[in-house]
């Protein structure tokens, strides 16, 4: 089955998303801090959006970032710069979580 062009989606659009889902995840990383200051366990304080988007942005991250990639091969293109950027953003939250993740693994 093949799809159309009018229904594939512009590589542009998509490192759009990533920057914006990038800054989004920012918001929510000061909204949970801003929230949990005076918390004692440090979620029960969190506003239920920041904790869906401290979880479905690295999750997006994923999806988007492969067909980025995809879409600028479809067209023959190469990677811009822009896309280089989106990426590195995009893949910023997965590495934040990947640290918290051994740092409370490894931790005595």
């Amino acid at each position: 089955m093949h799809v159309s062009a009018k229904s594939r989606v512009s590589p542009t659009v998509l490192s759009g998303a990533l920057i914006a889902f990038q800054i989004l995840w920012c918001a929510s990383i000061y909204a949970f801090r801003v929230a949990n200051r005076s918390s004692k366990d440090g979620v029960s304080a969190a506003p239920l959006w920041a904790m869906g988007v401290l979880l479905l942005v690295p999750l997006s991250t994923m999806i988007l970032g492969p067909w980025l990639v995809r879409a600028r091969r479809v067209d023959g293109q190469r990677l811009q710069a822009v896309d280089y950027c989106a990426l590195v953003l995009g893949s910023a939250p997965l590495a934040y979580m990947g640290f918290l993740f051994l740092s409370v693994f490894f931790e005595r």
